[in-house]
């Protein structure tokens, strides 16, 4: 049940995949839907089951028709019921009167042995299999949710917290930076300015030497 979860949710998270693969298994489905329409009735060949029960103005998801077609199928209780009657409604919709389409379809089938209990006991376990699948399905989408959305806005909070403290970081280094330039231009102008008193008054006292020698040449005999 978790991969055919998957395969669903696939349906509309990887849709260029989904077309890839969609004609054989769109051909699949509709040689299972002409096989199980000849034998519950001669006039519904060309109609699907996913017809039947929707409401007027909205139309079935080609991503997910042939899902339910196959899941119901393959659920199909044996005898009539509610199955073949849904598919006999599905089948006469161009039979404008509601009421009428109903009555006809269970007139049908009645004759081969259905009553108004089992269709509505089988409508009933139906219906338990598509929540059932529901239920499946929306499990995957949670998984996915998390793996996908949640866990990925997880990581780029995290990130972002990441940057935000490299950014203070970044600020904190180039306070230090700019402290230690300072600190290296105050350091070099004390170094420079003694260096050069030192070089002066070195040479002035080479000079005073040098002085005082052509002095005692001269005056000392």
């Amino acid at each position: 049940m978790a991969n055919l979860g998957k395969k669903i949710l696939s349906a509309f998270m990887e849709v260029t995949e989904e077309k890839k693969e969609s004609s054989a298994t769109d051909a699949g489905h509709a040689n299972v839907k002409r096989a199980n329409d000849e034998v519950a009735y001669a006039g519904a060949q060309e109609l699907g089951a996913a017809n039947a029960g929707l409401d007027a103005g909205r139309q079935p998801d080609e991503r997910f028709a042939g899902h339910f077609d196959q899941l119901l199928n393959e659920a199909n209780i044996p005898g009539p019921d509610y199955y073949e009657f849904s598919r006999m409604i599905g089948a006469m919709q161009g039979i404008p009167d509601e009421g009428a389409r109903y009555s006809v379809a269970f007139a049908g089938l009645q004759v081969q042995g259905l009553d108004k209990k089992r269709l509505l006991t089988t409508a009933g376990e139906y219906l338990r299999i598509l929540t059932a699948d529901a239920g499946q399905f929306q499990q995957t989408v949670d998984a996915a949710l998390q793996e996908k959305v949640h866990g990925k806005e997880k990581e780029a909070e995290e990130k972002a917290s990441r940057i935000q403290a490299l950014s203070q970081e970044i600020l904190q280094l180039q306070q230090q930076i700019s402290a230690l330039q300072a600190e290296v231009r105050a350091n070099k102008d004390k170094l420079t300015g003694g260096s050069n008193a030192y070089t002066a008054e070195s040479q002035r006292r080479q000079q005073q030497i040098k002085n005082d020698i052509d002095k005692i040449n001269q005056y000392i005999h």
